[in-house]
């Protein structure tokens, strides 16, 4: 197959040559020089290293299924994207464990899934008991760190625990740390009313992220210093950001994006379990005609309804990156802070594509996703949502 599509960096035409899932040849090819509102571009394909389900299916759920694991992890194409982290909240030691195994057990079965999951994000159980601070996550389920729990999920998964989010102030939390980071697993700051102090000897005994920074956090703040400020001026933190217009504001958005710069922010859809659901409540969660996804009867986000488009528009039309920029903080950073090999549009690479449309005067959305490869699998945007054709019954996620 060949494509000819305008490059995302540099805004040239572009042919690629794709052969058994893997960029064959990249070579310039012709085009008109105008930039037109209808040109097709084409980009890596997004990581997206936090998200928790679709469809009323959720990770974290006990009930979990190797085919509902399938399902949704091969759906994210729809959104762009080709590499996730199946992400757990907080739940019993049972129901993480349960999890784990269900998504290692999709991984072995189906090759599909093996190379969609980049690694598995556990967001809990070693949170803030604070209110606020824990969110949506279940104040019973809540506990220290504790290494010998942490291997028997990383055993369950068959390795494949990558991306831990944890409160430093925790008991234990510092040692943990150390172990996670020696083992090769990846620390994020999150659920976290640490101080500054508490948060530099994160930092210094490893840990390298915030889970998305400005949410997980208590509604009554000091103006400073407090536990956002604090990680924003850490230079050695990435930060994770929900740009989904519900998470985060546009001032506070483009201030931390001015905090950390373009090259330490790494998008994140955050999906819940209930994204690309219509308006409802579902047990104990609900979607508002907005799109919000609360815990039902309270303020407090649960996660969000849409992929990862809407936040790169945030970031080009909010706070102010540019294509380029906007697109790596959902490919070669979360790449980076795992790890693993950046992707890029060159010769060899696993063919894991975006194919676009770009307006950059403002008129359009800026970004406009139009379909997506996954090492030469195509699927259109958003072509099987399938809300309206499905009956959730939900009582609990975890």
């Amino acid at each position: 197959m060949e494509l000819t599509k305008r490059h995302f960096e540099t805004g040239r035409w572009t042919r690629l040559t794709i052969r058994g899932g893997t960029i064959e040849s990249v070579d310039p090819a012709e085009g008109p020089d105008e930039v037109g509102g209808a040109d097709e571009w084409v980009a890596p394909a997004f990581w997206d290293i936090q998200t928790n389900g679709r469809w009323g299916i959720s990770f974290s759920n006990p009930a979990l299924t190797v085919d509902q694991v399938v399902e949704v992890v091969l759906a994210q194409a729809e959104w762009g994207a080709a590499r996730i982290c199946p992400t757990l909240i907080t739940a019993s030691a049972e129901n993480f464990r349960h999890g784990v195994k269900t998504i290692a057990e999709a991984c072995e079965s189906d090759p599909r899934v093996a190379s969609c999951v980049v690694g598995i994000h556990l967001e809990g159980p070693f949170i803030s008991e604070v209110d606020g601070y824990r969110g949506a996550h279940p104040l019973s389920e809540v506990r220290d760190p504790d290494w010998d729990l942490f291997q028997e999920f990383q055993d369950a998964s068959g390795g494949r625990v990558v991306l831990m989010t944890l409160a430093p102030e925790r008991p234990g939390a510092m040692e943990f740390i150390r172990k996670a980071v020696a083992a090769g697993v990846v620390i994020a700051l999150g659920h976290t009313a640490a101080d500054g102090p508490t948060l530099r000897a994160a930092v210094a005994a490893g840990a390298s992220l915030s889970t998305h920074l400005g949410n997980g956090i208590a509604s009554p703040l000091a103006r400073h210093p407090n536990p956002i400020w604090e990680q924003a001026a850490i230079d050695s933190l990435d930060a994770s950001l929900i740009a989904d217009g519900h998470h985060i504001d546009p001032a506070t958005l483009r201030v931390l994006v001015r905090a950390k710069t373009a090259e330490r922010v790494i998008l994140v859809s955050d999906a819940s379990p209930l994204a690309a659901l219509p308006p409802g409540r579902y047990g104990e969660w609900a979607v508002d005609p907005s799109g919000k996804i609360v815990v039902a009867g309270t303020p407090y986000l649960a996660g969000s309804n849409q992929g990862i488009e809407v936040g790169l528009n945030q970031l080009m039309e909010v706070a102010g990156l540019s294509l380029a920029e906007a697109i790596a903080t959902a490919t070669t950073q979360p790449a980076r802070l795992l790890r693993r090999t950046l992707p890029t549009l060159s010769v060899g690479q696993p063919a894991n594509l975006v194919v676009f449309e770009h307006d950059a005067s403002g008129v359009k959305p800026a970004f406009r996703l139009i379909r997506t490869c996954v090492e030469g699998r195509w699927v259109d945007a958003n072509q099987a949502d399938g809300a309206a054709n499905r009956s959730v019954q939900i009582s609990s996620y975890t």
